[in-house]
């Protein structure tokens, strides 16, 4: 730790919390020589590496986020949250990431999330070192090794309902023994297809709402064998939290059951149960490319090959795994792929073929929700989703069968937001109470899957707190981006005109494109100002606009102060001084005779700005909060002349370890030196 280094910060900070008035007081007496690294910077971002290996062979979606974005409705859906996550990338086309991203450095752990086909979702990773890793070929086989030290059955071998037929013995968590370990390869853009139907709308999202055509009265979802084959029966996945079990049975073509006594029913899985709620535990029995046999049975036995005249067709047995037994029971409703099986006649299975005619996946719906009238439409069909895989696709008769859109790959964003605070007395010594101008932020960086280059930059600005006694601006500048470089900006301000922009797109004179929002803080509290940023296309990687991210190879690689924001204090007698956040260098419009007077102790012939005697901010950033009244989760405004470090006890504490220790510091503020209503 820098303790011995840092003594001066830690003296005012005691003296700010022992004594009334102490900020009137020099806090410190300032050593003759100090180098940029004597001095924090008071940003919360920090760098941590991630690692990921999903072993496929597509390209992935991923998220993380610093709460679990997943959770259970009264229905027995699984909800996403709503919540932009921490980051947001793509792997390569092996499904493998490996580089740094900026977290907010209070961050411990990070959950993993994609409901990309093929993922284990959501994870919890714990940040180690600055880093997460995922490797989950690894992942999967500690599940399966941890399966088959419990490994059990029932005294009976297993127990099923009376006139089922099983594949096999299955464990005491229903994971069957009988799993192939023939590698299943599924082509990436197939996998994008099938997600686009059964994955994407999600939660409690009715499939009439995007594929109505799917759940038609007329539409066919028989599989009809008109050639022999045999059949690999895959899970793909399943979004459903009940403890189901999914079989098959087959009948000759053409002479469809009417009443379930009329089939023999064959248990393929005995439990679908991705734990998707908290994979990183043993609950799930089931992962995404587990992969199972059929066999038909010809009345006396099982046999590899189905048959030409034969059709096959799905049950789902609801919540039908006990737990505790681990029997499979009858005692819920069965519903079928044939809707005539069906107590009320409705949509129980969606089936779905690909561009050459051969069904390739098939999605059921659990839910019991839809009483009194059964209108399944208004599922999602998500519940258990499979692969079919026919040794001969050409064996299968699909007319009628509907056919799997075509799902693009699209461009994702990610999404950075925190806080702003200013003090406006700079150069002097001031209160700071950090409330001069206190600024919501969200930059959303706009990039291309396949290649991972910027393609436009969205900054979001909301000023939510006016502490000043005068007039002041605000603006942020695009430090170390060439103006060549960006081909457009676009602003909106609901009719507020900076006129320091002279009517352009950004401001005249500047070295790097400079960006004036308002020039009166006082007319400008809670407006929304946004600006879209067009870039030039196929150069930057997201890294390049990654806002107040602390790494040394990026500060090397790319500008530190890609997002620079600054106000300008008393902006309605002049344009010439500025107060950024600690370290961030000012604009060539600013004024450097203001440096080293007053208590800036600055150095811009070596490149040090805005920092002071008592090492305390002029600007300071948060990561991943807004500004609001809720403790523990908002940002609350200090009250006018209450110094941050009284208002947030743990404030000094964190400052004087750079930021190691008290990451947290803004949950805990003392509730009668800060606005709470």
């Amino acid at each position: 730790m820098q303790t011995n280094k840092f003594n001066f910060l830690l003296v005012g900070v005691l003296c700010a919390l022992s004594l009334v008035g102490c900020m009137e007081k020099d806090l410190y007496e300032a050593p003759k020589e100090k180098t940029a690294d004597n001095y924090f910077g008071f940003t919360t971002s920090s760098s941590c590496t991630v690692d990921l290996n999903y072993g496929l062979n597509y390209q992935v979606v991923f998220e993380l986020y610093s709460e679990n974005p997943l959770s259970e409705d009264t229905d027995g859906n699984i909800i996403k949250t709503k919540e932009e996550p921490v980051y947001r990338g793509a792997t390569d086309k092996k499904g493998i990431f490996n580089d740094f991203i900026s977290i907010p450095s209070y961050l411990t752990e990070l959950y993993l999330y994609s409901d990309y086909l093929g993922t284990v979702s959501p994870i919890q990773l714990q940040i180690v070192n600055g880093k997460v890793s995922f490797d989950q070929k690894a992942f999967i086989q500690s599940k399966r090794n941890a399966k088959s030290t419990s490994r059990g059955v029932t005294e009976n071998g297993y127990k099923y309902p009376e006139g089922f037929k099983v594949l096999g013995d299955w464990s005491v968590i229903g994971c069957p023994t009988y799993l192939s370990s023939t590698p299943t390869e599924i082509d990436g853009q197939l996998l994008y297809n099938i997600r686009e139907v059964f994955i994407k709308p999600g939660g409690s999202a009715a499939m009439e709402d995007h594929y109505p055509e799917y759940i038609a009265d007329n539409v066919n979802i028989e599989i009809n064998i008109k050639k022999p084959t045999e059949i690999g029966l895959v899970m793909l996945n399943s979004t459903g939290t009940k403890q189901n079990t999914v079989g098959y049975f087959t009948y000759p073509t053409n002479q469809k059951p009417t009443e379930a006594d009329q089939i023999t029913p064959i248990i393929a899985y005995p439990r679908i149960s991705t734990a998707v709620c908290n994979s990183s535990s043993t609950a799930g029995s089931m992962y995404t490319g587990d992969r199972v046999e059929l066999k038909y049975w010809d009345g006396t036995k099982f046999v590899d090959e189905f048959p030409a005249g034969v059709s096959i067709a799905w049950f789902l047995i609801e919540s039908s795994f006990n737990q505790k037994t681990s029997e499979v029971l009858n005692n819920k409703r069965t519903f079928y792929s044939i809707r005539n099986l069906n107590k009320s006649k409705e949509h129980r299975t969606i089936a779905l073929k690909n561009k050459s005619g051969e069904v390739v996946a098939f999605g059921m719906e659990d839910a019991t929700n839809f009483e009194p009238t059964d209108n399944t439409r208004k599922g999602n069909f998500g519940d258990a989703v499979f692969y079919l895989d026919f040794s001969d696709g050409s064996s299968i008769e699909t007319g009628g069968v509907e056919e799997l859109p075509d799902a693009p790959i699209e461009n994702i964003h990610t999404s950075y937001k925190g806080v702003l605070s200013f003090e406006d007395f700079w150069p002097s010594k001031g209160d700071y109470d950090m409330n001069d101008m206190i600024v919501e932020y969200k930059r959303d960086i706009h990039k291309s899957i396949l290649t991972n280059k910027v393609e436009k930059i969205i900054d979001t600005f909301i000023p939510k707190h006016d502490g000043a006694n005068w007039q002041n601006g605000f603006g942020y500048q695009l430090t170390g981006i060439s103006n060549s470089d960006i081909k457009k900006i676009t602003i909106e301000s609901g009719g507020i005109v900076s006129q320091f922009m002279e009517g352009k797109d950004r401001e005249p004179g500047q070295d790097y494109p400079t960006i004036i929002l308002f020039d009166n803080q006082k007319t400008a509290i809670n407006k929304t100002f946004t600006v879209t940023i067009d870039v030039t296309q196929e150069k930057f990687t997201e890294t390049a606009f990654i806002p107040f991210f602390n790494n040394d190879y990026w500060e090397k690689t790319y500008s530190k102060f890609n997002m620079n924001p600054f106000i300008i204090i008393s902006s309605g007698t002049g344009r010439d001084k500025e107060a950024h956040i600690v370290k961030f260098p000012p604009t060539s419009k600013m004024n450097f005779s203001y440096f080293g007077t007053g208590s800036d102790v600055s150095k811009p012939d070596e490149g040090l700005y805005y920092v002071n005697s008592e090492n305390m901010p002029t600007g300071l950033q948060i990561s991943g909060v807004r500004v609001g009244t809720k403790r523990s989760a908002d940002f609350l405004v200090p009250i006018e002349k209450t110094s941050i470090l009284e208002a947030y006890p743990k404030f000094g504490a964190w400052a004087s370890s750079f930021g190691a220790s008290n990451g947290y510091w803004w949950k805990d503020p003392d509730n009668s030196k800060v606005i709470t209503q």
